[in-house]
């Protein structure tokens, strides 16, 4: 989901990093009655710094994002932050936390074409708002927006997940969620810092998968951490109690950010983020409730941050976000601007990889 810059966090007073088809968390995947194949690896084909900027001109700050195709074969990127005007007459393009940028695109190979931002507040005063995952039902009648709703403050309620949905064919227009089944307004549910939302519906399980990060005890480490939980929905609007499944990864991560699962010949991926835009670590298991230890289990770190994965067309494509080309010690250090994208490949295992997966018990 891809995060804030420095400056930012002191802004507002918070330390927070954020958070990205057969695959994952943007659109249903049709996996049932897939028999577990062969291991594979999914890898990036080149070094980020050669991708393709996809959405940004390199000067504003794009962060946590989504990406969706539509009815019109249409792709779209929402996300935080974003171009705004120069209000303050200071020469520089700011940056709004309070809308999600919207971007459209006919393919992943070219840039795409900024739309205007979506504004929805539905608190009093604005809200931020960021980290959105995207998807349409399963009978693509309606697109989900679940994005991170936050007032500002470390208090638990003053932020939650919230809910817009769209039903015109080329998403152009959203709308707060105005429905009786969620128990206020468009609120889905309240947890510490839940953001960086991966939604995808599992034709295996027959249900819908929320992938997230939050605020939360984990075993072996002390006080409140960022860690990566797992709801399940049989219509995208009641979700159950959450599962935890991942802790910080080890060796300067610090948190569990921007979780992103995809499912495929038998396997779920999860890749988790940290403080260092540089890296992801990559989870392979068998059951999606369980990924195995943060250290003993993690089966190789990656390049990027805040990973996304589509296909398009019968090719791959993964897309990153702010990523840095260099170990990273602080929040939100990088220096590649705007969302990035390049095609994905799936090699065969290392030596030893397999033995780290985790098996469905």
């Amino acid at each position: 989901m891809k995060t804030w810059s420095a400056g930012i966090f002191a802004a507002i007073g918070l330390v927070l990093t954020i958070s990205l088809l057969t695959f994952g968390c943007n659109t249903a995947q049709q996996n049932a009655k897939v028999a577990r194949r062969e291991l594979r690896i999914p890898r990036v084909a080149k070094p980020w710094s050669e991708a393709l900027r996809l959405v940004g001109d390199g000067h504003p700050l794009y962060s946590d994002f989504a990406l969706i195709k539509d009815k019109r074969d249409q792709w779209h990127c929402i996300g935080t932050f974003g171009e705004s005007p120069d209000t303050l007459g200071s020469g520089y393009v700011l940056s709004d936390g309070y809308a999600l940028f919207h971007a459209v695109g006919n393919s992943l190979n070219v840039p795409m074409t900024l739309l205007d931002k979506i504004p929805y507040q539905i608190a009093s005063p604005p809200a931020y708002v960021w980290a959105p995952g995207v998807i349409w039902n399963r009978d693509r009648t309606m697109a989900f927006l679940f994005y991170f709703h936050y007032l500002g403050s470390s208090e638990f309620k003053e932020n939650c997940v919230r809910l817009l949905i769209s039903n015109t064919p080329d998403l152009s227009a959203w709308r707060p969620y105005d429905g009786t089944e969620l128990a206020e307004t468009n609120m889905v549910f309240r947890e510490q810092d839940d953001r960086d939302f991966c939604v995808f519906w599992d034709a295996r399980l027959g249900t819908y998968l929320m992938y997230y990060a939050c605020a939360g005890t984990y075993p072996g480490l002390p006080g409140l951490n960022t860690i990566v939980r797992v709801r399940t929905s049989k219509d995208l609007l009641h979700w159950s109690a959450p599962t935890t499944v991942m802790g910080p990864p080890p060796g300067g991560y610090q948190c569990a950010e921007s979780p992103f699962v995809l499912y495929r010949d038998g396997y779920y991926y999860l890749w988790v983020s940290g403080i260092d835009y540089s890296r992801v670590s990559l989870y392979i298991s068998e059951d999606p409730f369980n990924f195995g230890d943060p250290g003993a289990n993690r089966i190789e770190e990656q390049p990027g941050h805040a990973p996304e994965v589509v296909s398009d067309k019968g090719q791959d494509y993964m897309a990153c976000s702010m990523v840095s080309t260099v170990p990273s010690a602080t929040p939100a250090a990088h220096d590649l601007e705007g969302i990035l994208v390049q095609p994905l490949r799936w090699d065969k295992p290392d030596p030893g990889m397999e033995t780290r997966v985790t098996r469905k018990r």
